[in-house]
């Protein structure tokens, strides 16, 4: 009896002790949801498409859920973008499985520069502006819910201007949301490309997540002259 009762007690100060350790030094608690991004339609200076969210773990009013939006203007329509692209993205921003980095973004620099090969130029894909002004970590280019699943059509419209680059009305679910813009250093070719990423935050979990980047559709740019 005696034995049981001294194992029973070394093995209570053993769990005491590791449970004493994990709190001091905290265990790192990871919020890995589910996102999927799903084409929903392309033409001529419009693109639309669906982002999907699901968790088991609630994110909570402290913290943030992101939507970023970058482009990449070519003359030809690739049906499934460009591939570097995203593999830049992660390689850039998620250095390690599901805790990524924040994306600081500059105006005329892009978000990622892909060097010219001897097939082809130079890759560059810059995030849009959102109603004039540069997007930036937690929100980037739409604030998203936190609390629970959810589902969401985003339709992108592009409106020419007289004179340089024009604007892109954004709208979720039909509602009209966002004004969107192009880095100034942007000449539009005949296609937008659009890849889209979102990012979780939250002062309950200890990673910055990032779901993949993915291309979502393009737009040839269509003026009325045209």
């Amino acid at each position: 009896m005696k034995n049981r009762r001294l194992t029973s007690l070394i093995l209570l100060t053993v769990a005491s002790v590791f449970l004493f350790f994990c709190l001091s030094c905290g265990i790192p608690t990871y919020i890995v949801p589910k996102v999927t991004f799903t084409k929903d339609s392309s033409g001529d200076n419009n693109v639309s498409f669906k982002v999907a969210y699901s968790c088991d773990d609630v994110v909570g009013d402290g913290g943030r859920v992101g939507l970023i939006l970058l482009y990449n203007i070519t003359s030809t329509e690739a049906k499934d973008g460009n591939s570097n692209i995203p593999k830049q993205f992660k390689n850039l921003f998620v250095p390690t499985s599901y805790n990524g980095v924040d994306v600081d973004v500059e105006q005329n620099t892009p978000v990622i520069s892909i060097a010219a090969t001897s097939t082809s130029g130079e890759i560059r894909a810059y995030a849009f502006t959102c109603n004039g002004s540069l997007v930036s970590d937690p929100l980037y280019t739409l604030s998203l819910p936190v609390n629970g699943d959810f589902s969401k059509k985003l339709s992108m419209e592009y409106v020419p201007a007289e004179e340089g680059n024009g604007v892109i009305n954004l709208s979720v679910d039909g509602v009209p949301a966002l004004l969107l813009g192009l880095d100034p250093s942007s000449v539009i070719d005949n296609y937008i490309e659009v890849y889209a990423a979102v990012s979780v935050k939250s002062t309950s979990f200890t990673n910055h997540y990032w779901s993949d980047l993915k291309f979502v559709g393009s737009m040839r740019i269509v003026d009325d002259g045209n």
